[in-house]
């Protein structure tokens, strides 16, 4: 199994998955491969003729660029417009699969944190961002504000999931964190310590939750002015640790069914 990316040092799946693959006695290594935006399709051609691939985790910037490359999407990632996971499945076809909302969710749920009515500021528009603000929104929050550079994908990412959910629950404006808030860095910023802040250092305080998808580092400069100024943190690494299992058990069950065809 790869994980696909650009950059890629920074992915932390491998480290988590394989002891899973290992538990559920699956003969299955994921690896991690550098794959640059603009060699996507060329990339496309040689895992899907690699027979021994039988899925690979996509993480930026390529969520939403496989879309078109996959033979199939499962409903959630067709809903969400984004793709996390794509398996080899059983006739070679090559669909893809949405766990980033879910394992984020569950993520929070596991530190003990609670999203049902929970107002809510997130930055970024991208595939995780439009993942996670489904997964907020099925889970009971109360309201999400979208915060994007480029402001016309951060309203198309609030008219999206208030149309899918039949409630004006998303909207666009600033990265302002607001009191009480679950703030959610959904953008690379993080991944060098010389990245700009997603939002002012002088916004944040003791009643906010600030999480992050950025997993490496697992305190990130925002995870670290957010906890100088009082706030409660949530490190990348719950989002990953959240849906490594489920995404294990998702292609092992497959390998499982090869392994007894060959």
């Amino acid at each position: 199994m790869g994980v696909i990316g650009d950059p890629i040092a920074q992915i932390m799946t491998p480290v988590n998955i394989n002891p899973i693959f290992a538990e559920l006695g699956a003969d299955i290594v994921c690896v991690p491969l550098h794959v640059r935006t603009e060699r996507l399709e060329e990339a496309w051609k040689g895992l899907r003729a690699i027979e021994s691939i039988v899925g690979f985790g996509v993480t930026i910037p390529h969520k939403q660029q496989v879309l078109r490359l996959c033979d199939s999407l499962d409903p959630l990632a067709e809903r969400v417009g984004a793709v996390n996971l794509v398996r080899r499945e059983a006739d070679g076809s090559l669909r893809g699969y949405q766990f980033d909302g879910k394992g984020f969710v569950g993520g929070l749920k596991r530190e003990g944190h609670v999203v049902a009515g929970r107002d809510c500021l997130m930055i970024g528009a991208g595939g995780a961002a439009i993942a996670i603000a489904f997964a907020l929104a099925e889970d009971g929050a109360a309201s999400l504000v979208v915060a994007n550079r480029t402001a016309s994908k951060a309203e198309e990412l609030a008219d999206l999931v208030n149309a899918a959910f039949g409630r004006r629950f998303a909207r666009a404006g600033a990265a302002e964190p607001r009191p009480g808030q679950l703030v959610v860095n959904a953008t690379s910023l993080g991944l060098s310590p010389d990245d700009a802040l997603p939002v002012a250092a002088d916004g944040l305080d003791g009643t906010m939750l600030v999480a992050e998808v950025v997993a490496k580092p697992e305190i990130t400069p925002l995870l670290e002015v957010a906890r100088e100024r009082g706030a409660a943190i949530h490190s990348g690494i719950h989002m990953i640790r959240g849906q490594v299992r489920p995404i294990a058990e998702h292609i092992a069950r497959l390998w499982g069914h090869l392994a007894r065809k060959g």
